[in-house]
């Protein structure tokens, strides 16, 4: 133990939060008021610090962590690295709305063929040692099995 007093005043934070509450919805209204001229990034940017202060917050009291030890908190430290890792993957993806995905969802791989087959009806032929897929019933009824 470091010595910290672990028991703190919850009604401290709370007013606190409420504080930095009114403080960033002060911020986003004056930020949006277009005759000031404030630009997107300051907008934001203070935005970003009002919701990092009171992630801080409620991370340090109400999560305890302002009470552990290094081991904990330095596995949170990778965690900010991996998001970044997953926004980057993604981020291909979800970037140009107006693009089409490289291979609409659903498509597969055929392994034997080595290609990818974007309409898996046309080449998906049921096993008939798996019961319960599609059979001639439900495909002369105008249905497709599953």
């Amino acid at each position: 133990m470091t010595g910290e007093d672990k028991h703190f005043d919850a009604n401290r934070i709370f007013l606190g939060l409420l504080v930095l509450t009114a403080l960033e919805v002060g911020w986003g209204v004056i930020g949006g008021a277009e005759h000031l001229g404030w630009g997107k990034p300051l907008l934001w940017g203070g935005l970003l610090v009002f919701a990092l202060l009171k992630g801080w917050l409620i991370a340090s009291y109400f999560m305890h962590l302002r009470f552990e030890g290094w081991i904990v908190k330095g596995l949170l430290i990778p965690t900010p690295v991996l998001v970044l890792v997953i926004m980057g993957y993604v981020a291909n993806d979800i970037a140009d709305e107006d693009a089409p995905f490289t291979h609409p969802i659903g498509s597969m791989l055929d392994p034997a063929t080595g290609k990818v087959v974007e309409n898996m009806h046309e080449v998906w032929e049921p096993h008939e040692d798996h019961p319960g897929e599609a059979t001639e019933e439900v495909e002369a009824e105008g249905g497709e099995g599953h």
